[in-house]
């Protein structure tokens, strides 16, 4: 819309936002520098932020002006905000019982949202709805919930709209996480034989319900697996061809430092973004946006290994979301550009309440 003077008044409402979430961004930073001056901040903490903040240089140096340089840069400092300013809470109060139900609120807000989207998709015949990815991302932080109920419907609600969605990658995904998360459940949680027999148990009633849904009117995602040969998975070993021929012919210091904010879909012949987190990071970061991007997630899984040894009770759900990260970073663009946000809060929330676990029980001995 535009005002009687010409201003465009959809840029300025946008602008405004732009502002009030930039202002939200500051308690972050101060709170991430207060608890590295009060105690030594987790190593994937550090990796992260190092990914993210280089990602915010490198999307301002190649932006046109200040004003183009505020969306993609708001792009990894949020993501940084969030994570910072649950680890420095979460390490200093541990974890409110407010952060567990809003985790829940979020995740069914989004199921309603998604399907909102998927009867309007349904009715002009769209399908493969990606907006089924946010709550699904959300169920780790779920999982630490103590009623066994809200557990358990909520990996039945998500495995719902994963079927829904019929996206390929997503069931994928989710069933690994799954099984991840059964194991090191019960590695924390070892009795034996009925350890043996629960695992056996809820693999079965998993596989159960999977195959429960295969005979449903939503079973069309696995109907897409069986023709994944087929299709080239939608098309993505040419998009990934491609990209990586991009990547081979970038030279001299773009190869260093990258193109800029999501330039794989500006300059792809196939107007497709790179469809793996990594080829996108290394040609729109660079390969040291690429690196960061591997030693943050190497550094979350030595951390999360770690802490399950020790039988950490966040390692689960740690260990989960882990396995979420990796295999759609391997196979889609949704962490990069879309669901960090919500990937950085959780892991400030899992290795900040270690943090507040550990020196508790130490303060205790």
């Amino acid at each position: 819309m535009i005002n009687e003077d010409g201003e465009d008044l959809g840029s300025v409402n946008i602008a405004t936002h732009y502002l009030l979430t930039f202002i939200i961004l500051i308690p972050g930073f101060l709170l991430y520098l207060n608890t590295r001056r009060q105690h030594n901040v987790a190593t994937p903490i550090k990796w992260m932020a190092g990914f993210l903040l280089w990602m915010t240089f490198i999307s301002f140096i190649f932006s046109d002006n200040l004003k183009s340089a505020i969306y993609p840069c708001l792009t990894s400092l949020l993501p940084f905000a969030a994570m910072c300013s649950m680890y420095a809470y979460t390490s200093k109060y541990g974890m409110h019982k407010s952060i567990i139900w809003a985790a829940v609120l979020m995740q069914l807000i989004l199921v309603i949202q998604y399907f909102r989207i998927y009867n309007i998709a349904n009715a002009v015949g769209e399908a493969h709805l990606m907006t089924s990815y946010y709550p699904m991302f959300l169920l780790p932080l779920v999982l630490i919930h103590p009623s066994k109920a809200v557990r358990y419907l909520s990996i039945l609600l998500i495995t719902f709209v994963i079927f829904s969605s019929i996206k390929r990658g997503g069931l994928v995904a989710l069933v690994i996480a799954l099984i991840v998360y059964i194991l090191s459940k019960e590695r924390i949680q070892s009795k034996g034989i009925k350890s043996i027999l629960y695992v056996v148990l809820a693999l079965v009633t998993l596989g159960g319900i999977f195959m429960y849904f295969t005979t449903t009117e939503y079973g069309g995602v696995i109907e897409r697996m069986a023709s994944i040969q087929d299709d080239g998975g939608s098309g993505r070993t040419d998009v990934w061809a491609t990209t990586w021929s991009m990547i081979q012919n970038t030279k001299g210091l773009k190869y260093l430092i990258g193109h800029g904010f999501s330039t794989v879909l500006r300059d792809s012949p196939l107007f497709l973004s790179a469809h793996n987190d990594f080829m996108e990071a290394w040609y729109d970061f660079g390969i040291i946006g690429c690196l960061l991007y591997i030693f943050s997630l190497l550094s979350t899984a030595r951390y999360s290994l770690q802490h399950l040894k020790i039988k950490s009770q966040t390692a689960p759900c740690l260990l989960m979301l882990l396995s979420l990260m990796l295999v759609d970073s391997s196979i889609s663009i949704v962490i990069l550009y879309f669901i960090l946000t919500l990937c950085c809060m959780m892991i400030g929330i899992f290795l900040g309440l270690n943090y507040y676990n550990t020196t508790v029980n130490i303060n205790n001995e």
